[in-house]
This record gives C-alpha cells, sequence and structure tokens, in this order.
C-alpha cells in the first residue's frame, strides 16, 4: 500500500517556491541589496492545501502542509523558517524582519550575483480505505539576487 500511496503523492504539485526579498532590488537606483542592509524574505506559496488524486481504483485524499522554508542565501549561509511575512510597503526602511530575514556581509558585485534557492518542506498526511500516514515532500526554486556595498562620500 505505501508504494501506491508513494506513486500517487508524487503526483501531487504543492506550488514551487521561488524566494522574494524585501525591499526588492528593483526598486531602488541602483538595482542591487545591499550588505548589511536587512532583508524580508519569503515564498508566495500557501501553508497549506488539500487535494485528493484517484489511481488504480482508490482515491487518496491530502493535506499538505508546508513544515518550513531553508533559504540558501549563495553565500555559503542558510537561514531556515517556520513562518514568513511578505514584506509591506508600509514598514519603515531598515527595519528587520520580525519571521525570517537575514543581512548579506560580503557583496557580489561586481562579480555577479547570488544564487538564492528556497527549498520548502511538506508533510503530507493522506488517507485512503481505511488507511493513513505521512510522507515528506520537498519542493525547491532558485532566482539570482546582485548584492553590493554603498559608500559615503562626504564633500566640504
Amino acid at each position: 500500500m505505501e508504494t501506491l500511496v508513494r506513486s500517487l503523492v508524487a503526483r501531487l504539485e504543492v506550488p514551487v517556491p521561488t524566494p522574494s526579498v524585501g525591499p526588492d532590488p528593483s526598486a531602488n537606483e541602483w538595482n542591487m541589496a545591499v550588505v548589511g542592509y536587512p532583508l524580508w524574505l519569503w515564498t508566495d506559496t500557501p501553508a497549506s492545501m488539500n487535494s485528493s488524486v484517484s489511481g488504480y481504483g482508490i482515491t487518496i485524499r491530502m493535506n499538505a502542509r508546508r513544515v518550513s522554508t531553508t533559504f540558501d542565501m549563495g553565500d555559503g549561509n542558510r537561514v531556515t523558517c517556520a513562518r514568513m511575512t511578505a514584506y509591506p510597503a508600509s514598514v519603515k526602511p531598515g527595519t528587520p524582519s520580525t519571521t525570517c530575514g537575514y543581512a548579506y556581509s560580503w557583496p557580489s558585485l561586481p562579480n555577479g550575483t547570488y544564487t538564492v534557492t528556497a527549498t520548502s518542506r511538506w508533510e503530507v498526511d493522506w488517507s485512503a480505505v481505511g488507511f493513513s500516514g505521512t510522507l515528506p515532500l520537498i519542493a525547491s526554486a532558485s532566482r539570482e539576487l546582485p548584492v553590493g556595498e554603498l559608500h559615503a562620500v562626504v564633500v566640504r
């Protein structure tokens, strides 16, 4: 039965967790994230979803819930978050995220960009014909993120 369930759960498509950062680098004149500036991290995926799949004469009901999302920041560091909050336009600039955030210590520029990969871990509760269980599911996606330094010049 477990092999059958695994093959049907494999048909379950959880949302691709494309990483989002805020403030978005495209919103500033430099088109980059800045070293030392707090970034908010999130994905635009729901925290849970329900589905059912049928195959081999059996219908399996599934409830998938996102357990955590790990952001590989591309600089050798990772951030794992159980909750995420999208960056609101009303937040005071420089405010760190209370749920999931990061600040780069080193620039990627001028040599290129950091590849930020979000990997969401899901638990899928399933039930069919009097049986039930939980299976893991993983989904990931990436984006490129330019990170640079800003230097102040004092003119007198």
